[in-house]
């Protein structure tokens, strides 16, 4: 009795291009056009679809061989295709005697667990991390921000964000981002009183009110301005510690390779990062953020918070039931990754001399 050698990683990709066609493949699994593409009721991103040959761990647990696409509309082709390739795949794989259907066994991976001591290690090789120390090396001056004009150095002219202080709201206010010279003081009202502090949603948004596929308790569809449905760029990403020391976080967050575009409080003991992504879509947010969410975990991140529709602290806001402000600490609109620890100071705090780095069209 003949026995088939061992199906290999290039084996299993090319099974699966002669069902999907090309693949840009990264390991056991990448992007492909969507069998179901016709079906499509938006727009198709490159990165949309992606084909899977070997079970892999994402940040929503372990995903089993496929084919997988963005857009719902398209479901049974992917369904199709899905079922042709694990069939595929099981006619070349070892199973169990008798049998030609593959089983894959499938060990989930572990679950990235908080690691204090680790992050006290890394905390350790860089001590006096505060607030000056970042001023001096934040691309515009943190200390004479406005809500709009924080906001100005994050988006791009005709960009809109949803801005609120009542928590299950859809928002207060629909900020539109415009070309210098613009009005710093759009959302001033945001300021000060506000019970809980203020929110906004990390991604910008058409500002409709999109089905989110889920009902209200009367049965009708929910709609919102939150959701997935109504994001236009797959920019940024949240990150935030409510396990960690802050001062322990702060100096961990400082000396990671990551576009960090801004570090600011929440107002209580937490401290938000702001990372730039820049997906392009929500598959591929998804494919981003499951490849830095294991060491980001172990040094304290809230993994439930690394999720593609995010809000976040609006900085420059009061937060009056902990009677601070929600205070910005480092900002750059145009980050890249080299780790702020490494950033030569631009000047002392921006105290004295901060003008150079304000010119952004903003009346203060």
């Amino acid at each position: 009795m003949l026995t088939q050698n061992p199906l290999t990683l290039s084996d299993a990709q090319r099974i699966a291009e002669s069902i999907v066609g090309p693949v840009r493949w990264d390991g056991a699994q990448g992007h492909c056009q969507c069998p179901g593409e016709a079906s499509h009721t938006t727009p198709t991103a490159p990165t949309d679809c992606k084909a899977v040959v070997e079970p892999i761990a994402t940040a929503g647990g372990t995903l089993a061989p496929g084919v997988y696409c963005f857009h719902g509309s398209c479901r049974a082709a992917c369904d199709d295709a899905s079922h042709a390739l694990r069939s595929a795949l099981g006619k070349r794989q070892p199973g169990q005697p008798g049998s030609r259907t593959w089983h894959p066994r499938v060990t989930p991976a572990p679950k990235p667990q908080f690691n204090l001591a680790k992050l006290e290690h890394i905390a350790r090789k860089l001590d006096g991390i505060d607030a000056g120390w970042l001023a001096a090396r934040s691309a515009k001056t943190p200390w004479n921000r406005t809500p709009a004009s924080f906001l100005h150095e994050l988006y791009r002219p005709g960009e809109r964000v949803v801005v609120f202080d009542v928590f299950e709201s859809q928002g207060q206010a629909l900020w539109t981002c415009t070309a210098p010279p613009f009005d710093a003081r759009a959302l001033d009202g945001f300021r000060t009183g506000k019970a809980r502090g203020v929110w906004y949603l990390a991604q910008p948004v058409n500002g409709e009110f999109a089905d989110t596929g889920t009902f209200n308790k009367d049965v009708t569809p929910h709609l919102s301005r939150r959701s997935f449905r109504t994001v236009t760029s797959w920019r940024y990403m949240v990150l935030e510690s409510d396990k960690a020391n802050p001062d322990h976080w702060l100096a961990a967050l400082v000396q990671m390779p990551l576009p960090i575009s801004a570090i600011y409080t929440s107002g209580g003991k937490s401290i938000h990062a702001l990372v730039r992504v820049d997906a392009g879509s929500k598959a591929d947010w998804d494919f981003q953020a499951a490849k830095v969410k294991p060491p980001l975990v172990m040094l304290g991140a809230d993994e439930k918070a690394i999720s593609a529709v995010r809000l976040t602290r609006l900085p420059c806001c009061e937060r009056v039931e902990k009677a601070q402000i929600q205070t910005l600490l480092y900002l750059n609109g145009t980050p890249d990754d080299t780790p702020i620890c490494e950033l030569p100071p631009i000047a002392s705090g921006w105290h004295g001399d901060w003008q150079p780095a304000d010119q952004d069209g903003g009346a203060l």
